[in-house]
């Protein structure tokens, strides 16, 4: 019979790194998150852009008086690709709607008025200055609303990891 010790087990703990919360991850996490979403925003609001604008430009060849059809062809395409933008922008980052879709709107606006300086007659040449710039600030407004819509969509699922 082996004697009795008055000695506890000893256990060992391995100590696991803390993850971070959402409230306690560093600032600089949070404007690369920001930046990464607003870059998705901006890169699939150019996709849809340039896929609207082909659709526009064959609906515009096929009409008896192309000219006639580049302004509403444009603000058709301009808008939507705002709202996509500022929708992308959200769901890549899942927080902020608001933020997320101002900061892919504002890049929109500064990207349009930059090629504004090179081409007068974009976006309504003949047009009074407070319009257009206008119609700059709705696409601020409908990338903010593309956000808002992405907000509400349903959450994707986690996978169970194996």
């Amino acid at each position: 019979m082996p004697a009795k010790t008055n000695r506890k087990k000893s256990t060992t703990y391995t100590k696991r790194p803390l993850e971070k919360s959402s409230s306690e991850a560093s600032a600089k996490d949070r404007w690369l998150s920001l930046g990464r979403a607003t870059g998705c925003g901006l890169v699939a609001s150019l996709i849809s852009l340039l896929l609207l604008c082909t659709a526009g430009a064959a609906a515009a060849f096929s009409a008896a008086d192309p000219d006639a059809l580049i302004t509403p062809i444009s603000l058709g395409v301009m808008l939507p690709s705002a709202l996509i933008g500022g929708l992308f922008a959200f769901r890549s980052r899942r927080r902020a709607p608001f933020v997320c879709g101002l900061l892919c709107g504002l890049c929109l606006l500064l990207a349009s008025a930059f090629l504004g300086l090179f081409l007068p007659d974009a976006l309504g040449g003949t047009w009074p200055t407070a319009l257009r710039w206008g119609l700059r600030g709705g696409m601020l407004g409908f990338s903010i609303l593309g956000a808002m819509i992405g907000s509400y969509a349903p959450k994707r699922k986690k996978r169970k990891k194996r």
